[in-house]
């Protein structure tokens, strides 16, 4: 059961400070402008501007308190990207407006929050942390930070100023101490009425610079990208927060004051793409958000957002995520906020941009309540003493107050929840009071020394680096890339694979598809040699190995679904050089590109760039969710499949779900199948834990089930229809083509302009467009008939078609018919009144998708079959993620497109008739002209026609019935 924080009504909407939001647009990186990406984003003062280039949609504005223009006017000196113009913002511009105000606030002794949000590679880690000597806002805080302390404590040597540091991240709702090393464990939330939320046993350390944080950070980040691969998070999926206390124990008129900042510096997951329709549609139906937590945070921002602008009483669903609870005070409680959206100007982006600037221009209407953080040294510790006295008794037995500890609006908290509660009190007011009594000196020391001894292994491993053959991870997340290293020292031969075999291997790996004994690379001379065992997954530089390979200097290898790594060999590399080679610098998105075959980005059709995108995205998450099926057996197959989009002549990325139990296969939209991973990770890690709750998930829960009766698409065919700029009717018989393009049956379409009455235009109306721009403005009717289909496979039972035209939000649908040779007689007018410019391009540039959809009869594995998932994939076995493509639809179309041709060219050649029957009879008459007036009758033959009436005339076939 969910548990809901209620925010008193009167605090929310007592005065407050509203949080503060800037957005900023970076530069094109390599990737877009490979792509030949287009700016989509504009910034005018406080004010940014979005356009779809794409879509065509009208261009959106959203006013913050600033929006920071990074992408151009500016030139590296000496590493510094400096401002040629006003109008590029640095990394000192930014500090100054967010970095300043939160310095300020903390030494008041308010608590801050800052947070970075945006899509993965959107520029959040630059704006926050920087590189090189474009140093973001926390190292640039931390600095001005420590050297204000030294001044202050010269200035006062009597006072004293302490720093503690903690690093947490919180992946698939579970939160863990990225300073814990070896002993990393999910960490429980607990909460107390004075204290809020808290996470119980969250390490601090002491911190007496900014290097030792950087120091830290490093540390945290090392741990996290361990986590990550055992974890199967590929991409950055966990969210970042580090916690920095400011503690001044400052002694005023012989009294010892103590006052304490709690500044926060979360960096949220990427944000991913979801379409306008699969954000509220298919995608939260699956009870697995593309993220729970940012999910559960923009709900939270929502109603705070509300509150905040005077609605009614709101609850604050704080307690939806372990996110959302541990930023309660940043979000609707005592801390001065501030939020950081990172944009990418690129209009491929264009979903993830609007979906980001939307979250931050709701962010920014919420209030928050700081107050300054101050009491009487002696007073904080007595009140910590006193409390811990009086939960001690309760724990021993005595009458239990539960308000310490649970908020008045909770029900139903178990006994076994409230001494949790207790006792998680206790440790950490036992914690504090050590924290103010101890003497800080020796804690600092203490906290040093195994700085320096992490220091020491580091540097340790550097000099290896240098003139060692090596192996460094490749990662999504570029902060997580080269922090795991294997070295492979003269000589020496390590065997790798998973930790279930005895003795243990040299390099244990962890995540998907890792044999016991996987591989092994010796070091020959210098040069090293790969073996892969039987049945092991290998890729290097995107290819199948098996047996022996050498391995080479800046090659790409893939060990199982998701171990990336780059070989690194420093002798190769200073030969390479000085024989006047250059070598790439590869990054994850290569290497998995590799994988899939996906080629050039120059070779993408024009305008699919979007699909390039998700295709990429997709493959490395198709072989993690095959992975995962083969580990619980759960006789599924994925695949990515090409698919023409609605109403666009582009295709779109889908993955189809096959099910060896029943041969039904099942196409999933991209949102709904990431949607799907996170359930299938969160059951993986129960598996891999040795948690066998897993087993017991519903069917209805279960991601890698689908319901036997849900509609699926049998195939498509795409209609051109321009012929109807023309006013020209169509007849076809057209293949219905399922995902892999294998024929599934004909489907014949027509369609024909006809007047407002529904009667048809006929040749004999004489009614000849010689451009369909001459059409806005007027009136158009068109009907589409489906008489029927032919040849549908008998597996697939109430069978029907369904489309959208133009600007249709809900499909025109047939009758369902089961059948082999289903009779639809399907009959629809359709009216645009008048045409407009974007319905004249719809015409030329769109084709209609008709989707051919059923339910499929299962056809059950023989009884006794008893092939494991992973032998069932390994008998129709492929070594690449490259998606299977639907007959492009423009091929599809060509036949009616050629059709609509020879009419117009029917046409152009019956005015040429006449023009010579005009000419017979003028010289027949011994007439030496002939009058403009006939002329022109014959050569304006145009729409106008249409508002003309026109005498009736026979047709072969009667009057549509209208359904409109």
């Amino acid at each position: 059961t969910t548990l809901l924080y209620t925010i008193k009504f009167e605090e929310v909407m007592a005065e407050g400070e509203a949080v503060k939001v800037a957005v900023r647009v970076r530069p094109f990186n390599a990737r877009e402008k490979n792509m030949n990406a287009k700016l989509c984003i504009k910034m005018n003062g406080p004010t940014t501007y979005i356009n779809d280039l794409e879509g065509g949609d009208e261009e959106k504005f959203f006013t913050f308190d600033y929006s920071y223009w990074s992408f151009d006017d500016f030139e590296d000196i000496d590493g510094y990207l400096t401002p040629t113009s006003g109008k590029y913002h640095d990394q000192q511009h930014v500090f100054n407006d967010v970095g300043v105000s939160i310095r300020e606030n903390s030494w008041n002794g308010f608590n801050c929050s800052l947070f970075a949000y945006g899509q993965t590679g959107s520029g959040k880690s630059y704006s926050i942390i920087g590189y090189g000597k474009n140093k973001g806002v926390v190292p640039l805080y931390c600095e001005d930070l420590f050297i204000r302390m030294a001044e202050l404590q010269k200035e006062s040597p009597d006072n004293s100023y302490q720093v503690q540091f903690s690093m947490l991240e919180i992946y698939n709702e579970s939160v863990f101490d990225l300073l814990a090393g070896k002993d990393r464990k999910a960490l429980k939330i607990r909460q107390s009425k004075q204290r809020g939320f808290f996470v119980q046993g969250l390490k601090k350390t002491p911190v007496g610079s900014y290097k030792e944080i950087e120091d830290r950070m490093a540390e945290g980040t090392a741990n996290r990208t361990v986590a990550a691969t055992k974890m199967n998070a590929t991409s950055s999926r966990a969210h970042t927060v580090v916690e920095l206390t400011l503690t001044q124990k400052i002694v005023s008129d012989g009294a010892n004051m103590t006052k304490t900042s709690v500044v926060n510096l979360v960096d949220l997951a990427g944000s991913e793409r979801a379409s306008s329709t699969g954000a509220t549609g298919a995608t939260l139906k699956q009870g697995a958000a593309i993220n729970k937590s940012l999910s559960a945070l923009g709900n939270v921002i929502a109603a705070l957002a509300s509150a905040s602008e005077g609605g009614k009483k709101t609850i604050i669903p704080y307690r939806d995520s372990s996110l959302t609870m541990i930023l309660k005070n940043a979000l609707g409680g005592n801390s001065k906020t501030v939020m950081i959206a990172a944009l990418s100007p690129a209009s491929v982006n264009y979903e993830e941009t609007l979906s980001t600037l939307r979250f931050a221009d709701r962010a920014k209407q919420i209030k928050t309540k700081a107050t300054v953080n101050e009491s009487p040294t002696d007073k904080l510790i007595r009140e910590l003493r006193e409390e811990n006295e009086k939960l001690k008794k309760m724990m021993e037995g005595g009458a239990i107050d539960t308000s310490m500890v649970k908020d008045d609006d909770e029900d139903d908290v178990s006994e076994e929840e409230i001494q949790a509660r207790i006792q998680a009190l206790m440790e950490e007011n036992s914690a504090e009071k050590e924290t103010m009594e101890s003497e800080w000196k020796n804690r600092l020391e203490a906290a040093q020394k195994a700085i320096e001894e992490l220091k020491a292994e580091q540097s340790r491993k550097e000099e290896l680096k240098s003139n060692t053959p090596h192996l460094l991870n490749l990662n999504a997340d570029e902060q997580l890339c080269g922090m795991i290293v294997y070295f492979f020292e003269a000589g020496s031969e390590k065997r790798m694979g998973n930790k279930m075999t005895d003795p243990p291997n040299d390099i244990i790996l962890s995540g998907l598809e890792i044999e016991p004994s996987h591989c092994s690379i010796i070091n020959n001379g210098g040069k090293l040699t790969l073996t892969v065992h039987e049945e092991a997954k290998v890729h290097v530089n995107g290819e199948y190995v098996s047996g022996k390979l050498d391995l080479m200097h800046s090659d790409r290898v893939l060990i199982g679904a998701n171990n990336v790594f780059t070989v690194v060999n420093p002798a190769e590399y200073e030969a390479g050089i000085k024989a006047g080679l250059v070598y790439y610098k590869f990054t994850y998105e290569d290497a998995m590109e590799e994988v899939q075959h996906l080629g050039s980005k120059d070779d993408a059709q024009k305008g699919e760039e979007i699909l390039q995108e998700d295709i990429a995205q997709l493959g490395p998450m198709i072989g993690e969710v095959n992975a995962m099926s083969c580990a619980l057996d759960k006789k599924v197959k994925f695949e990515i499949v090409i698919m023409p989009e609605e109403g666009k002549k582009r295709r779109t990325a889908m993955v189809s779900m096959f099910s060896y139990l029943t041969s039904c296969t099942y196409l999933l939209s991209r949102d709904e199948f990431i949607s799907r991973k996170y359930k299938m990770e969160e059951m993986y890690q129960m598996f891999v834990e040795g948690d066998d709750s897993w087993k017991s998930i519903s069917q209805n829960e279960d991601p890698f089930t689908e319901d036997e009766n849900k509609e699926t698409t049998i195939g498509t065919v795409s209609i051109s229809l321009k012929s109807l700029g023309y006013l020209f009717e169509q007849e076809q018989t057209f293949t219905i083509t399922n995902y892999q393009g294998a024929p599934k049956g004909e489907l014949r379409v027509e369609y024909f302009p006809c007047k407002e009455d529904g009667s048809l235009i006929t040749e004999d109306d004489d009614v000849f467009v010689d451009d369909p721009d001459s059409l806005i403005g007027q009136p158009l009717q068109f009907v589409l008939k489906i008489p029927y289909a032919r040849g549908i496979p008998k597996r697939f039972e109430n069978v029907f078609c369904r489309y959208k035209c133009f600007l249709d939000s809900v499909y025109s649908s047939t009758s369902t018919i089961t059948g082999v040779n289903p009779e639809y007689g399907y009959t629809k007018m359709h009216s645009c009144k008048p045409v407009t410019d974007q319905f004249v391009d719809y015409l030329e540039k769109s084709n209609l998708v008709i989707e051919v959809v059923g339910t499929q009869i299962p056809v059950r594995m023989k009884e006794g079959d008893m092939r494991t998932t992973k032998q069932l994939m390994n008998s129709n076995f492929s070594q690449t993620t490259t998606p299977r493509a639907l007959m492009d639809p423009e091929k599809q179309a060509i036949m009616s497109e050629l059709d609509s041709t020879k009419k117009r060219a029917d046409k152009q050649q019956n005015k040429l008739v006449k023009v010579q029957e005009l000419l017979d009879s003028a010289k027949a008459n011994n007439q030496d002209s002939i009058s403009v007036e006939d002329l022109q009758k014959i050569l304006e033959s145009n729409a106008n026609s249409m508002g003309i009436a026109v005498a009736d005339v026979a047709s072969s076939r009667p009057p549509p019935e209208i359904s409109t």
